[in-house]
């Protein structure tokens, strides 16, 4: 639990700093300037918004697949499209996360 307060002040110019790495980096200010005063690594990575939509899509349609397959709609969907775009997907992340372990 959060109890304590620190008030710090900051010009215009650091503030808009700030704002743009902690929105870049997907954080709150706040939580933007904890992790950078506790020295933790603050990670952005390019493009992980697509990603996660994409990945949530993949997901949505895979689940209203296993509905119609549970109704009796159809036996055997062709997924190859689906695993084509989560191959490429984790891809990416694997490529991204080998970068962050440099």
């Amino acid at each position: 639990m959060k109890e304590n307060r620190i008030t710090v002040r900051f010009t215009d110019e650091q503030i808009k700093t700030i704002n743009e790495k902690a929105a870049s980096a997907q954080m709150t200010p706040s939580a933007y300037i904890r992790a950078a005063a506790m020295r933790h690594k603050v990670v952005v990575v390019e493009g992980l918004r697509e990603m996660v939509h994409e990945v949530r899509g993949i997901g949505r349609n895979l689940n209203q697949l296993t509905i119609l397959a549970n109704e009796g709609r159809f036996t055997s969907p062709d997924l190859s499209g689906m695993v084509d775009k989560l191959d490429k997907i984790y891809g990416q992340l694997y490529i991204l996360s080998d970068q962050e372990r440099r």
